[in-house]
This record gives structure tokens, sequence and C-alpha cells, in this order.
């Protein structure tokens, strides 16, 4: 039997597998669909001597079968059994301690690799215990053949893989704070808007450019011309890559769907901050999930000060297949450090980002992992978003039409194209292996769904759309709406920042056309936010007072010309789009509501400049959007469903 060195990384015991992976279970462990499901493998069977029904062990068993799992994986994911009730009797029929955390671990250099391999050393303590072990699969079968022929390893404790996660985060939260914050820094820190905006200098200066641009107009006439044709190509090319986008619609075709042994362990990661009263709505959503329970792995993220959050998940008594992550306290308080929080512990190939009010199509799963089983070269999936509660008010419905819009026709459109894309902060699919080398989400960008996907391009990772829909809640009042829409205008201005650091850097990288399309992506809407609605109403001004056919010089007729062009390309750039998504979805209705477009963009244009003065002061605080305010659901009365 091998011995335990305390000065040595973990030894594996002579009853555990040769190599332990990051993942649960490996090919070897996978029971062939072959073999008789009514033969109660090892790793359960010990189970019937304590009380647990031989149905529940069967109906386990079978399940490994045909997901090509262990038994006990099935078991537990399933919800047969408790991962506590389980490792309690495994420990038990071992005859060894089944650890609680009363004895404190030493310290581990990596907490998230000790805690997914399921091993971590103890500290020197009375009971003569080196060590304690979660083991899954070939582990645990071991584990018993072992105990059976008298060669239980005493000096080992058993304790259930998530509890042993918990404490693990618990005592190293203060490193995992650090690296949550600085997962980035790791790749490029260059990338990480903390390192431009932790001061404010690059935002107050943005400001001050902004009054000399404001100054120069006033009181240079070249300079007014410069400006013009510099927001001229701006606006024109965020117009033209809308149109292009447009036209290409993206292929609906789906690849033939995986059967339950071929299917991967798939992580579903739900950061949640004050979001009690929804929560149960969320386990609901996640629980109507097509998928084998025994092939989920889901990490619910909450902060440590949320005891509301904390207490609803905690009644709900979820399944093992459930882990609740709890953040440890540090900066910044934002989604995406919750993000990176639970990634290193997420153990599945697949790895899919849902939020608190999200309601996933059933099979989306399925559609996403026989998608990158079809295709190896994509390395990110983003489905469609769309609104449940578009008959709340008005602003819920022209949020729908923006959703529809983006993610129906835009977003696809980009993704034909080979076009950077900014992803949705929710039903992103990714490769494990994707995040990881490109540095995950960065803690200090309040759009880390936007930043990521321009970040993804730059590594040459492709990003691809996917025919499925998620069900979110839009803003329910001006509040929640106006915190929600500055936040993302800041988190937009922080990405350019960060990525336009260093042009050369990020034309080699992209080249000159993706160039152009990330630039138009991006800054047209930041553009569009400060400066649309007021030239706008500038030019139609001008219209109306004829001033635009009272022509002196063949400069002022191809600028008057250049104008108008710009403004019929706009408008066909926003209505387009909308008509085409509105048509797809069976919500043509709500063409009753694009008069108040202007009054909308008007709002947005207010919280553009909230957002640039937000961007001085305080950069990185996230402006919490409440959610559990829907009065209406297109889902429940059926009008505009479109689930795939």
């Amino acid at each position: 039997m091998t011995a335990f060195d305390p000065q040595a990384p973990f030894a594996t015991p002579d009853w555990a597998p040769a190599k332990w992976s990051r993942t649960p279970i490996g090919r070897s462990d996978r029971r062939s669909p072959g073999e008789n499901r009514d033969i109660v493998p090892i790793e359960i069977a010990f189970l019937a001597d304590y009380g647990v029904p031989r149905a529940s062990l069967l109906a386990a068993t079978q399940a490994a079968v045909r997901c090509g799992v262990s038994a006990d994986q099935a078991l537990l994911g399933e919800g047969y059994l408790r991962e506590d009730d389980f490792y309690r009797l495994l420990a038990q029929r071992v005859g060894l301690a089944y650890y609680r955390g009363e004895i404190a671990i030493a310290e581990c250099l990596n907490p998230a690799e000790a805690a997914t391999r399921g091993s971590v050393r103890l500290a020197p303590n009375p009971e003569g215990l080196s060590a304690v072990v979660a083991p899954r699969g070939r582990a645990v079968a071991a584990l018993l053949a072992a105990s059976a022929a008298g060669r239980s390893p005493t000096y080992y404790a058993i304790a259930a893989p998530q509890r042993l996660g918990a404490i693990v985060r618990r005592q190293m939260a203060r490193q995992l704070a650090e690296n949550a914050a600085g997962a980035l820094a790791g790749v490029d820190p260059t990338l990480s808007a903390h390192s431009i905006f932790s001061n404010g200098r690059l935002a107050c200066a943005t400001l001050l450019a902004l009054c000399v641009i404001f100054v120069g107009a006033l009181w240079s006439a070249e300079f007014r011309v410069f400006c013009a044709i510099a927001l001229w190509l701006a606006f024109g090319a965020a117009a033209a890559l809308r149109l292009v986008a447009a036209a290409k619609p993206a292929p609906t075709e789906a690849p033939p769907p995986l059967n339950d042994f071929d299917l991967p362990l798939y992580s579903i990661i739900a950061p949640l901050y004050r979001e009690a009263k929804i929560v149960t709505q969320l386990i609901g959503a996640i629980d109507a999930i097509d998928y084998p329970k025994s092939k989920l792995d889901i990490k619910i993220v909450v902060e440590r000060d949320d005891l509301e959050t904390l207490t609803a998940l905690a009644k709900m008594r979820l399944p093992s297949r459930y882990d609740v992550i709890v953040a440890p306290p540090g900066a910044p308080a934002t989604k995406p450090r919750a993000l990176n929080v639970a990634l290193p512990f997420a153990r599945g190939d697949l790895i899919v980002i849902y939020d608190a009010e999200d309601a996933p199509a059933p099979n989306q799963l399925r559609r996403a992992a026989a998608r990158f089983a079809r295709d190896k070269s994509i390395d990110c999936l983003q489905a469609r978003l769309a609104i449940f509660n578009v008959d709340d008010f008005w602003m819920a419905k022209l949020f729908a039409i923006e959703y529809a819009a983006l993610f129906d026709v835009v977003n696809p459109g980009l993704a034909v194209l080979g076009a950077p894309i900014a992803l949705g902060g929710t039903s992103n699919h990714f490769r494990w292996q994707t995040l990881r080398h490109t540095g995950s989400w960065d803690a200090w960008n309040v759009t880390e769904d936007a930043d990521l996907g321009l970040r993804l391009a730059r590594f040459a990772r492709r990003v691809a759309t996917i025919d499925s829909d998620t069900y979110e809640e839009a803003p329910s009042n001006l509040k929640n709406w106006f915190g929600q829409r500055r936040r993302w205008l800041k988190g937009w201005l922080q990405t350019l920042a960060v990525h336009l650091r260093n042009p050369r850097r990020l034309l080699g990288q992209l080249g000159w056309m993706r160039t152009l399309a990330a630039l138009a992506l991006m800054l047209g809407p930041v553009l569009g936010g400060l400066l649309g609605p007021a030239l706008l109403g500038y030019s139609l001004w001008r219209c109306l007072n004829g001033e635009l056919f009272m022509m002196r010089s063949i400069l002022q007729v191809i600028g008057a010309a250049l104008t108008l062009l710009l403004l019929v390309a706009g408008l066909g750039a926003i209505l387009v789009p909308i008509m085409l998504a509105l048509r797809r979805r069976r919500l043509l209705r709500l063409c009753l509501c694009l008069p108040l477009l202007p009054l909308y963009y008007c709002l947005v244009s207010v919280a553009a400049w909230a957002a640039l003065v937000d961007l001085a002061w305080r950069p990185f605080h996230w402006w919490k959007t409440e959610h559990g305010l829907a009065r209406t659901s297109i889902r429940e009365s059926g009008d505009g469903k479109v689930l795939h």
C-alpha cells in the first residue's frame, strides 16, 4: 500500500485509479450498453445492506448503463440518494472516518484542482489522519474491493465531494477570491479593464476629450467637417454591418441528436444575487431540461452575504447534481467574478451560463452537445434570448423588439459572416478548454459577455449561434431598465477601451475586415447612445428648415446627399432586422409600438451619458437588475411561443 508523504503532492492510494481525471468519470469507467442491467455494480450494491431500496439501485444501474456513467454517479445524479448519505454509508462500510470538516486541511497550491480531483492533505491532528478523499466511479469500487480484502487505508478519511469542495473554498477563501478577480490577468493582463480603469483616469480623459471636441466644433468649421466625416463613417459602418448581417440568415438544420451514452458531462453555472423570490423558478427551469440528470453538473453561485437566497436554496434540499457554491468575499462584486469562482470547480467538458430568471428550451443542451460534436471548430454557441413578459408595459415591448432583432437576426448573421459577436450575458455554451485558454471572464468588466465575445475572436476562437430559445424577463419599470442599460453602456465603453489600447495588435489578430466589424459592432451602440438622438434631431431640423436643399457648393451638395443617405440607411438598419425578427417570432402586433422608438432611444441616450459619468467615478459598480416582477407571460398564453 502506498504510503502518504505529507511533504509531497497527494499520493494515489492502491485502491484508486492510476490517473484521476478532472471529470468524475473517464471512458474506462463507463458501463457498456450490453452489460446486464439487473446486476447491481459493486460501487452501490453495498447500500442494500443499509436499507436503500433495491428498486432504486436497479433504476440507478439502468441509468448508468444507458448513459455510460458509473453507478454511483447515476444514483446521486438521478436523486435516488443524497450525496452526504452515500459517502457516510461508504465510510461506514469500509471502516474509515467520515469527514465533516472537523480537522483543518493543509494549505494546497491549487484548491480548485484539489477539490475536483477529490483529495486533500489534512493538517497534523491527534487522530493520525493524513488526508481526506472523495472517491468517484472506479475509485469507489476499488476502495470497496480493498476493504473486502482487509486493505483499507486507515489513515484516510472519506468525504462527500461537495462537502470537501465547500471546506476547501472556505479555508482557501482569500486565494480563491484573488484567483477569481485576476483570472484574466494570468493569461493577458492587458486585456483586463482593471489595468485601465482602476483609478478612473481614462474615463476622466474621455470626458475631457468630449468637452474639447464640443468646444472645437463650436469654434472651427474645419473641425466640424472632420467630426462630421468621422461620425458618418462610424454610423455608416454600424448600419452596414446590421444590414449585411440581416441578409445572411443562419442555417436552421440541426445535427442528429446524440444518444444518452454519447452525451458529454454538461456543467451549468448560474450566478445568483438577491434572487430568493425566483430561485424556485430557476430550479424548475433547470429540472425541465431534457438531459440525463447523471450527466449534469449544476453550480449555483451565491454571494456569502446573500443570506436570503442561501436560505431559500437550503430549504429546497436540492439533489446531488446541484452544488451550491458560496463565493468568498472580495472585490469586485460582479457577476463575472462569481463565474470565475465557480469555473475551476466545473467538471463538465461543456459549460453553459444561465441567469436567475432564465427558462431555456428543454432540449437546448442536447442541441448544443450535438452541434459541438459535429463541428469541432466551434468553441462557443450563443442561444437566442427572448422576452416572455412583453405585455407588462410599453418599455418591455420595445425591449423585446431589441432582443428579437439582435438574437434572431443580427447575431446569427454575424456568425455566418465570421465577424466578432458581442455575446449575450446568458445561454452561452462553451468548451471548458476554450474558457481556460482564453482567460475566462474579466471580473472587472461590467459587460463580461461583450468583452468575452471580442476576446474569443482575437484568440481565433469560433463563435456560432444555436437555433434554441431561452426566455428572460424584461425590466418591468423605468428604474430597473435605466440601471441595466447604464451598466451595459458603461461595459461597452470599458470593452472598447480595453481592446483599442493596442490597435496594431488588434489589427494583427483580427485582420482589417473583422477589426472594422468589431469597431462597428461596439462603437455603433455607444456613439448612437451618446450622440444619435441629438444628431438625428439636428438633421431633421435642417431638413424641415430647408437648409439641406439650399446648397452653395458641390461639397455642400455631397454632404447633404451623404446625410440623407445615412438617415435612410440608419432607419433601414433599425427596421429591417426588427421586421424580420418579429415575423419569425409571430409578434408582428408589436409593430404598433415602433412609433415609440424615438422616445426609447432618447432614454438610451440619457443612460449613455450617465454611463460615461459612472465610468469616471465608479467604473466597476454593478447595477443590480431586480427580477421576479413580471406580470404577464407569453409562455403561458402561447402567443409568440417559439420553443425548439
